[in-house]
């Protein structure tokens, strides 16, 4: 592109240059160095990460807290179940609540907010009066232009309006021949652009209450029908449905399709962590249900129980001291199951697979039967974040406040005129240089009209 070829707005933006500072005390240098969005942005990142770390990934079980080799087997096992699980350990994403780094980003992010919401305070101040842009202002730059020849106060107007139709304008004429003009545009927005601090502030505030008073309970089972209390942490009980369909949480009750994997209420999340193979077995002579006991799972005796296998082709042994048996339980790959009822002599009596409910008679007994019945089992994980409600006003907050700084950024610009010609100083954030090229051939073809 050769020189006749440019627009006014570019020919004339190479001839703008940063403005002169003048020399800042120490606490003023200091003040605006803390100001810079750096130190802003990059707290900021590591907390955006922390929170949405905290809402996901699973954190150390508040009972394992005070107990630091249950705490530590428990990291251990979350490590190996996810990719990536040493690095997540080792940055303590798994325990944000303890995280001692953690809480010095959060109190630098906390002061930095702080920092910059005085400094938007300080700018809408300022902003209220239309005054020379001569002294720095948070937030915003500062470029210089000159012009050789001398501007109508028309030409000035008009420029002024083209750049912004709200615009505040001022002209002093001196004694000694200078003239000064004044013009400015979106005072007014700037309290609302304060929402970004305040919004970002409650965000943090929503993270912190839900780092110090949140909790989670983990590997809670839940057979199909079976529920359990999430008390002391919450009123709530989380159970399965009859079918083993729906996940259940109550009172009042609401559901949620098991294949979803997850349901929430509130700031209480229950996430299923494995599904797994279960069998209900129950062992009658003559319509009379005898007791059994699971051996590997502990139980106490019971006339019908529902035996959990983690994992295919895991083993089970059922115990039925009242009629001198033992059974021996195998999940299949296929989902099936495999059935062996053994005598006091550790002899097979009965053998069968099975796919479905099914009702098996045992040995030479006429009397003595055997119902089976394949269900689903799961084990979930709960997760209280009481607060996280807070995130969607400080979203709210926050994208009303960038909002309103795209779109009316504050700027002033001024001009010194005398018989040497025109000095025009702008003063705006970093987006607006830009502007003042385009004000500048503004006002240079609006001065040519009025010629």
């Amino acid at each position: 592109m050769n020189d006749h070829s440019q627009t006014p707005a570019e020919a004339r933006s190479s001839d703008i240059h940063p403005a002169p500072e003048a020399r800042l005390t120490a606490l003023a240098q200091a003040w605006r160095a803390l100001s810079h969005p750096v130190l802003l942005i990059i707290p900021l990142a590591l907390a955006a990460g922390a929170l949405a770390v905290h809402l996901w990934l699973p954190q150390l079980p508040t009972s394992l807290a005070a107990d630091p080799a249950a705490g530590s087997a428990w990291l251990d096992e979350m490590a190996a179940q996810m990719p990536g699980g040493n690095v997540l350990r080792a940055l303590g994403a798994f325990d944000l609540a303890h995280n001692g780094t953690l809480r010095v980003v959060l109190a630098l992010l906390a002061a930095a907010l702080l920092l910059h919401l005085i400094n938007g305070m300080l700018r809408a101040l300022a902003a209220r009066r239309l005054t020379a842009p001569l002294t720095w202002l948070p937030g915003l730059d500062a470029w210089e232009a000159a012009l050789p020849e001398g501007l109508g106060n028309k030409a000035w107007e008009g420029a002024c309006a083209d750049a912004c139709p709200q615009a505040r304008m001022l002209t002093e004429e001196q004694e000694t021949s200078e003239v000064k003009r004044l013009c400015d545009c979106h005072a007014r927005w700037q309290w609302p652009a304060l929402l970004t601090e305040i919004g970002l502030l409650l965000a943090l505030l929503a993270l912190l209450l839900n780092l110090f008073s949140g909790w989670q309970v983990d590997n809670l089972i839940l057979d199909p029908g079976g529920a359990v209390s999430l008390e002391p942490y919450a009123d709530l009980t989380a159970g399965l449905s009859e079918d083993a369909s729906h996940l259940i949480l109550c009172c009042p009750e609401r559901r949620a399709p098991l294949a979803r994997g997850r349901m929430m209420r509130g700031g209480v999340q229950v996430r299923v962590t494995d599904e797994a193979q279960a069998l209900h077995i129950s062992l009658e002579r003559n319509g009379e249900a005898l007791n059994l006991q699971a051996i590997e799972q502990g139980a106490q005796a019971a006339p019908r129980l529902i035996v959990h296998f983690p994992q295919a082709r895991s083993e089970r042994t059922i115990a039925a001291p009242e009629a001198n048996l033992f059974f021996r339980l195998a999940a299949l790959d296929d989902g099936g199951f495999r059935v062996q009822a053994l005598d006091a002599n550790n002899q097979v009596i009965l053998s069968k697979k099975i796919q479905q409910e099914s009702a098996l008679p045992v040995g030479e007994d006429e009397g003595l039967t055997l119902h089976l019945s394949p269900a689903t089992y799961i084990t979930i994980r709960v997760q209280g974040r009481a607060w996280t409600w807070l995130l969607w006003p400080a979203l709210a907050l926050t994208l009303v406040g960038l909002f309103a700084r795209w779109r009316h950024p504050y700027w002033r610009v001024g001009s010194l005129q005398n018989q040497a010609g025109v000095a025009l100083r702008w003063q705006g954030p970093k987006t607006t240089r830009g502007r003042f090229a385009a004000f500048i051939a503004h006002l240079q073809s609006r001065d040519q009209e009025t010629i």
